[in-house]
């Protein structure tokens, strides 16, 4: 006799439907088994301890037999139809399709017992007919109690995707204030500034104003999901002034990225974060200076190249502002950065959001 664990060890092989399949299994196929001896043998089931025995083996390893090919039948519907906007559609079909199988299942049975003579099974047009009826009623409600637990788990998952995402920009939202309004990047902005006071006051001026424009955007976004990727690239722009008015000759940015993709969107703080690893995981002199490019490449992503310098202490802000970034873009459009580290250029490409695929916040 085969075991409950050999059993659910061969219902986790079975392509699933849902994720509690396997839970749907051993609560209704059981369940199942006695209707379905009940229909053939009657009281008899009940009352004679071989038949029960017997029958229910039997009649167990019979419907299994029948919910997993019901379940490949509503796997394969479901897959055929994954992109279809009308689920009633699916949902039909695929009830239509239970019912000629289950209907094909029982004929076969009871011919099959019949003509054996299986515990003196005696095939009975009435009960037959009644048996079909249930089985119809049973195929419909088998179809919806799948819908069910699927439109739930979805339901389910949606929400514990939106509270991650909700917890990804609020840790977001940390790092990027965090890197810039801590006191040794305020004192280096102000100490800057101060230099320039007393030797530009037109360059002062600027920096001012580019210092201004930093942390308006990092005030004025910190609630948005996405922002156009022109948007994040002015800010980048204005960002960098800072750091070249502080690093001179010893960084530099090249941006060049194509018409068309200025209007895409990616998450708030995203460049911002990966020019600031770039330059807080490498030393910054005139004589080797770090050079970050943001380029466009095929099929609307965005490249961020910088030559690696490495500096002898790593950063560990560094892998969980990636950690963050990558995270986001998982949630929001189910796709992962690419990463591309060699021994002198560290990658990372970005997959660019349309606007019409995510409406933003």
């Amino acid at each position: 006799m085969i075991s409950a664990t050999n059993y659910s060890t061969l219902v986790s092989r079975i392509p699933k439907y849902t994720k509690n399949d396997t839970y749907l299994f051993w609560g209704v196929v059981p369940l199942l088994t006695l209707l379905l001896n009940f229909s053939l043998f009657g009281y008899r089931f009940f009352s004679d301890i071989t038949i029960f025995l017997t029958a229910s083996f039997a009649g167990f390893l019979i419907v299994s037999a029948l919910w997993f090919l019901l379940n490949r039948v509503a796997v394969l519907t479901k897959s055929h139809f994954s992109r279809d906007g009308y689920p009633f559609k699916r949902i039909f079909i695929t009830i239509c399709l239970y019912v000629i199988i289950t209907a094909l299942f029982s004929t076969i049975l009871r011919w099959a017992y019949d003509s054996s003579g299986f515990f003196g099974y005696n095939f009975n047009e009435k009960n037959y007919r009644r048996t079909l009826v249930v089985g119809i009623i049973l195929s419909i409600f088998i179809t919806l109690l799948h819908e069910g637990v699927t439109s739930f788990s979805k339901w389910k998952a949606t929400m514990i995707e939106t509270e991650q995402l909700k917890k990804e920009y609020m840790q977001s939202q940390l790092l990027g204030l965090k890197s810039q309004v801590n006191p040794h990047f305020l004192f280096n902005s102000l100490n800057s500034l101060s230099s320039l006071i007393s030797e530009n006051q037109a360059e002062a001026e600027k920096f001012l104003d580019e210092m201004s424009k930093v942390y308006r955007y990092l005030l004025r976004n910190t609630d948005d999901q996405l922002v156009t990727l022109e948007t994040e690239l002015q800010f980048v722009r204005s960002y960098f002034y800072l750091l070249k008015s502080r690093y001179s000759e010893g960084i530099n940015l090249v941006v060049e990225v194509d018409e068309p993709d200025w209007q895409m969107t990616l998450p708030p703080l995203t460049l911002q974060m990966l020019v600031e690893a770039a330059y807080n995981q490498n030393t910054v002199n005139r004589d080797r200076p770090l050079t970050i490019e943001i380029t466009s490449v095929n099929n609307g992503w965005l490249r961020v190249k910088n030559n690696i310098e490495k500096k002898i202490a790593d950063d560990p802000m560094h892998q969980s502002g990636l950690e963050n970034v990558a995270n986001k873009f998982r949630l929001l459009c189910q796709q992962s950065i690419i990463i591309n580290k060699s021994a002198d250029y560290n990658i990372i490409e970005l997959p660019l959001i349309p606007q019409t695929e995510i409406s933003m916040a």
